[in-house]
């Protein structure tokens, strides 16, 4: 994928993003000052997803996954992993785990301190093993009924392991994570993030995850999901971009506090 495709996909993400925000600032211009309820002291999700196909071209689709959240103030610790994998005709083209670990301490109502740990592995995208290991401050821009926006700012360390070769280096990072509450049985959720090596100016990666949930009842719900995974410098041989759309069925677990 040439770097002009990318800088429109980025636009376009940018540009969705400002839209919301703008639209957020309206809502929320117009709604009570009312604070949003406090979130569960556990919520836990579990997701599978499933598409054969069969004719002229036989494919297979698999994906699982879930992620545990434990809020014990001041304190949240978070966990997620993400399985991927697809067969065409009896043959593996793409596979991918991804998994991470994130614990924060609030210092203000607005502001925390978090640590965390990514780790990747496509072997189809040239990726071995990639682990991230940062910390950072996170602020709360805004948390209404309706809109919720985080962003965050770390510093750390990444080693990626490729077939010929291994990269490390120190990192800056960017990333947000919005909510939009569509009514009461819908969300969308944007996480996008954008990590720079400091050993090489060319070596940036991007990455998002953008989702629309739909509850069918309390535990059970549709998930819509599109992750995008971009590194402007990729082992050789391999594309600078891999995504994977995906409906899930998620199954989510919540303790109130």
């Amino acid at each position: 994928m040439t770097e002009p495709t990318f800088i429109t996909r980025i636009r376009y993400a940018i540009l969705i993003l400002v839209t919301l925000l703008a639209h957020s600032s309206t809502v929320w211009a117009q709604q009570p000052a009312a604070p949003p309820p406090p979130p569960p002291r556990l919520e836990a999700t579990a997701q599978l997803t499933f598409l054969d196909t069969k004719g002229n071209a036989e494919s297979q689709s698999l994906g699982a996954g879930g992620t545990m959240t434990w809020r014990p103030d001041p304190w949240m610790y978070s966990t997620k992993l993400l399985f991927a994998q697809t067969e065409a005709d009896d043959q593996l083209s793409a596979r991918s785990v991804a998994a991470g670990f994130r614990a924060a301490r609030a210092l203000n109502p607005r502001l925390s301190a978090f640590g965390q740990y990514d780790f990747l592995r496509d072997i189809f995208a040239g990726v071995d093993q990639r682990h991230v290991t940062e910390g950072g401050l996170a602020y709360l821009t805004f948390d209404t009924p309706v809109h919720r926006l985080r962003v965050d700012a770390g510093l750390g360390y990444l080693t990626e392991r490729r077939p010929t070769e291994t990269f490390d280096s120190a990192t800056f990072s960017l990333a947000a994570a919005y909510r939009l509450v569509i009514s009461p049985n819908s969300e969308f959720t944007y996480d996008p993030r954008f990590l720079q090596p400091f050993a090489d100016a060319g070596a940036s990666k991007f990455d998002h995850i953008a989702a629309l949930n739909v509850a069918l009842n309390t535990i059970l719900s549709l998930k819509l999901s599109h992750i995008l995974r971009y590194s402007a410098e990729p082992p050789v041989g391999f594309d600078t971009t891999d995504s994977i759309t995906a409906v899930s069925l998620v199954a989510k677990v919540l303790r109130p506090r």
